[in-house]
């Protein structure tokens, strides 16, 4: 799937400076910058499951089953409880169909791409004015010189509305749950950002390749510590009836401290500084602040 992505950006880069560019180049490049990519996948794939000690890592050099390997090596979290290896056996399975469908694609639009129609229309808008040029296939000139090309007409004009399209969305939703899961086992902290990334663009190999010295951990069991260390923590940080010497302030009674033959003895209680304006003892008996 990597490699028809790549094309599709070789195509609209290089079509920027060159449109007249060969078909073939595109392809050239876009094999070029997958296989790239795909020797870090491999790579990465292969130091984990040698490090995690998982069997048949010949898996992860081939294409389709490194898909499912991914699932295989990361079985340590689930989506739905669905075992990750089922479904990296859908999503390799519907990556070889998307694949015969692309190559299905190319040959039906090489063999119809005599009987297309470009058009080309002139729109204005206010201060500029621009060009449009739109492709159609004549079916009926095509039909005419060669009937046996109706399938190759129905590909190119009905193939990816109604059933590329479709299948490539949902391959989109199954690799969403595949890389949760793997990112979520060596990459705990970062999962989302590299899930999300993996499928938005096509760099999944990269990605694998920088999270292959990780050690693989389940996330419940990893956000269950992460809780326990944060409440560890804050109640280390406590002081709720301590004293800065560690002791109980309400343990005794400030006024009342024992004495050396085990008897409490009163502590005087301070002199009034203001008994000369009127205290507890004197002064005017309405005072509203006297005792």
């Amino acid at each position: 799937m990597e490699f028809f992505e790549y094309s599709n950006y070789a195509q609209l880069i290089i079509g920027q400076f060159n449109g007249s560019v060969s078909s073939w180049v595109y392809f050239l490049v876009g094999g070029l910058c997958f296989l790239a990519i795909y020797v870090f996948r491999t790579v990465g794939l292969y130091v984990i499951a040698t490090r995690e000690g998982i069997g048949h890592k010949w898996m992860a050099f081939i294409p389709f089953f490194s898909t499912y390997y991914i699932g295989v090596c990361g079985q340590k979290n689930r989506v739905f409880n669905i075992d990750t290896r089922i479904v990296g056996i859908v999503a390799a399975a519907l990556e070889f169909i998307l694949v015969g469908l692309y190559i299905l694609d190319i040959v039906s639009s090489a063999l119809v791409d005599p009987y297309i129609v470009y058009t080309t229309e002139d729109y204005a808008l206010p201060g500029q004015q621009f060009q449009i040029t739109t492709a159609a296939l004549d079916e009926a000139a095509m039909l005419t010189a060669n009937p046996s090309l109706g399938w190759a007409g129905w590909c190119y004009n009905h193939l990816y509305t109604y059933v590329t399209g479709w299948l490539n969305f949902l391959y989109m939703l199954v690799m969403v749950v595949l890389l949760n899961c793997f990112f979520q086992t060596y990459s705990t902290r970062r999962y989302l950002l590299f899930t999300i990334t993996s499928v938005l663009f096509p760099v999944q190999g990269i990605l694998i390749f920088a999270v292959r010295n990780n050690r693989g951990v389940n996330y419940a069991e990893y956000m269950r510590a992460v809780q326990e260390r944060m409440y560890r923590e804050y109640r280390n940080q406590q002081t709720f009836n301590q004293n800065p010497y560690n002791q109980n302030p309400y343990s005794r009674n400030q006024y009342n401290k024992p004495t050396g033959g085990g008897q409490t003895q009163q502590q005087q209680k301070p002199a009034d500084p203001f008994d000369e304006f009127g205290g507890n003892d004197g002064g005017d008996p309405f005072d509203e602040f006297k005792n």
